[in-house]
């Protein structure tokens, strides 16, 4: 089955990393993101929770057992350095080459106070770093641009030494507020930030100081932002589909200048909240254009995985 027109027409391969997935018994992927050689390094919630693999879906390294408490994230930067994302423990850590952890940014297992409780779910008040981060995104400086979204209303700038600069937002809907910053990503020329505003359904456009630029609509709660070498950028929506035909919930694939170009899945997916569902969090796009994307999603029949790889034809 082919997804999305034109230029972006994508068919599945249910085949890719098979034996790796099932080696590994991997079925939620939190984040996924690639480098330049196209290796993909994906973020699950099983163990072992990082496990990086060649374009091909060969194992080629694996790590981090026993450091996230609930693995949401992931980033690779321009200099080699991996970023994982710890909602739980309001943590964000740096890896190094040797993936060791060599920076961490917030106080593990430690909450900032925004009123947010497990059983309101409600943020009363935005705050400092953090409160259940979700993404980050890098820029050619090294600044470092982490979303704070399920117990926080902000986004997060900080140096590449890990000190705070700036953090703007608050909860709301208004031009600038956030309802779950969920997603973030940053324009090829570096000079624009696209945030996921999930339960807004919505992507916001600030500068890299964090002036609002603009909104786009028309989303169903958009989880992951991924910008590939041509500027577009890739939108993984976070809606719910029982499909199991191996197609996304919904990845928009917009321009520059915000005109939508093909979507992979279809606007109509079918979901029975009894039933068991995926859901697309996290997205990336390789230099052959193939795109990549983690699915969270709970009682899948056998055969559905967390990770899809969708080949451009």
């Amino acid at each position: 089955m082919r997804y999305g027109k034109g230029k972006y027409t994508y068919e599945c391969d249910p085949t890719w990393a098979k034996g790796v997935i099932e080696k590994y018994a991997v079925g939620v992927v939190a984040g996924v993101t690639v480098d330049e050689q196209d290796n993909v390094y994906v973020l699950t919630r099983s163990d072992p929770p990082v496990i990086i693999l060649d374009k091909n879906g060969r194992e080629l390294e694996t790590f981090g057992s026993g450091i996230f408490g609930r693995a949401h994230g992931m980033f690779r930067d321009r200099d080699g350095s991996l970023f994982g994302v710890d909602d739980a423990r309001h943590a964000v850590y740096k890896f190094d080459a040797q993936r060791r952890i060599v920076m961490t940014l917030g106080t593990p297992d430690q909450a900032t106070d925004t009123g947010y409780t497990s059983e309101s779910k409600t943020v009363v008040r935005a705050a400092g770093p953090f409160n259940r981060p979700t993404r980050l995104v890098t820029d050619a400086q090294g600044n470092i641009y982490v979303t704070d979204g399920y117990g926080n209303a902000r986004v997060h700038k900080f140096d590449r030494d890990g000190r705070l600069l700036k953090s703007w937002g608050e909860p709301g809907n208004a031009p600038g507020q956030f309802n779950l910053p969920h997603g973030i990503g940053i324009s090829s020329d570096g000079k624009t930030l696209y945030v996921a505003d999930r339960q807004n359904n919505r992507v916001q456009l600030f500068t890299t100081d964090g002036e609002f630029l603009t909104a786009w609509n028309d989303f169903k709660r958009p989880s992951d932002i991924w910008v590939d070498k041509e500027g577009v950028i890739f939108v993984s929506e976070n809606r719910r589909s029982s499909a199991d035909d191996c197609a996304p919930s919904r990845v928009s694939i917009m321009s520059p200048g915000g005109e939508l170009l093909a979507r992979l899945g279809d606007d109509d997916v079918p979901y029975d909240e009894k039933s068991a569902f995926h859901s697309a969090h996290g997205v990336a796009v390789d230099s052959e254009g193939s795109v990549y994307v983690g699915n969270v999603g709970q009682h899948g029949p056998k055969g559905c995985t967390g990770l899809y790889k969708y080949v451009r034809v």
